[in-house]
C-alpha cells in the first residue's frame, strides 16, 4: 500500500507539472477546422503570436483541483509558484489544508517530498521521461502552467493556418507530434501532444481566461493525460493568480525522511 501511495504522488506531481472546468465552448477537431484555410503572411502572424505570449518574472496561483487517476478520484489544492526559467514549486494539500506533498522542478532536476510516508525523491529532469516524451522540457512545463504556447510550436518550420477565427499551429519534433488551437486573442485554448510509438497522449484545454492588469491568464484548465495503461484527468480552477510578486520556494527535507532511489 505504501508504494502505491508513493506511485500516485509521483504521477500526480509529474503529470500536473508537465501537462498543466467547465468547457466554455466545445472546440471542433483541428483536422476538420483546417479545411478552407486562408493564405496568410506566416512570418508576420508568428511574430504576432509570440508577442501575445505572457511575459513574466514570477507567477503564483492556487488551483482547486479534482484529480482522477485511473478509477480513483481526489480533491486537492495546488499552490503553484514559478520563477521564470529557474524553478517551479508546488505544494499539494488535501482535506483540512494538510500538505501531502511538495514538489520542486528546475531545468535539470525534480524533487518530491511525500509527507504522508516521510519519503523524498530527487532525480534529474530526465526522470520525467517515464511519464512523457523527451521533447517536453522545462520551458514546456512553464508554458503549459501559465497559458502560453509550448515553445516547440513557435518554430517557423511548423504548419500555421487560420480557419473560422481560430489559428492552428502543428508540427513534429522527433517522435512528438503537436497541435495547438489558438483563440481570437492568439492564446492557446487547446494543446495536443502525442507520441504514438510510446502510447502517450496529452490534451490540455484552457477553457477560460481572466484579465489581470491587462494580461490574460488561465482561470480554468482541464487535463487529460494517457501514458500506456495509465490515465490521469485533472480539472483545475486557478484563483488568486498574481504576476511579478516576490516568491520563495521552501524545500527543507526533514532528517526523518528516507530517500527513494
Amino acid at each position: 500500500m505504501k508504494r502505491n501511495i508513493w506511485s500516485n504522488l509521483i504521477l500526480i506531481s509529474s503529470c500536473l507539472i508537465l501537462f498543466s472546468c467547465k468547457a466554455k465552448k466545445i472546440i471542433t477537431s483541428s483536422s476538420a477546422a483546417v479545411s478552407g484555410i486562408n493564405t496568410l503572411n506566416k512570418a508576420a502572424l508568428l511574430d504576432t503570436i509570440i508577442a501575445h505570449q505572457t511575459n513574466f518574472k514570477t507567477f503564483a496561483t492556487r488551483a482547486n483541483t479534482n484529480l482522477k487517476i485511473d478509477d480513483k478520484s481526489y480533491d486537492v489544492t495546488l499552490n503553484i509558484r514559478i520563477k521564470k526559467d529557474e524553478a517551479i514549486w508546488i505544494s499539494i494539500t488535501a482535506v483540512a489544508g494538510i500538505e501531502v506533498a511538495r514538489v520542486m522542478i528546475t531545468p535539470d532536476s525534480l524533487r518530491v517530498m511525500d509527507r504522508m510516508n516521510n519519503e523524498y525523491l530527487k532525480k534529474p529532469f530526465s526522470f520525467i521521461e517515464e511519464f512523457t516524451n523527451p521533447q517536453v522540457d522545462y520551458a514546456t512545463v512553464e508554458a503549459l502552467l501559465v497559458g502560453n504556447c509550448v515553445p516547440l510550436a513557435l518554430a517557423d518550420k511548423n504548419v500555421l493556418v487560420r480557419s473560422k477565427g481560430r489559428t492552428i499551429l502543428a508540427g513534429r519534433s522527433k517522435s512528438l507530434g503537436f497541435e495547438l488551437t489558438l483563440d481570437e486573442g492568439l492564446k492557446p485554448i487547446k494543446t495536443n501532444l502525442r507520441d504514438d510509438l510510446a502510447q502517450q497522449v496529452l490534451n490540455v484545454l484552457i477553457n477560460n481566461f481572466e484579465n489581470i492588469n491587462e494580461i490574460y491568464l488561465p482561470s480554468t484548465v482541464s487535463i487529460d493525460s494517457k501514458s500506456g495503461a495509465k490515465q490521469i484527468k485533472a480539472n483545475m480552477e486557478y484563483n488568486k493568480t498574481q504576476l511579478d510578486i516576490p516568491v520563495d520556494f521552501p524545500f527543507n527535507v526533514p532528517k526523518r525522511f528516507s530517500v527513494i532511489e
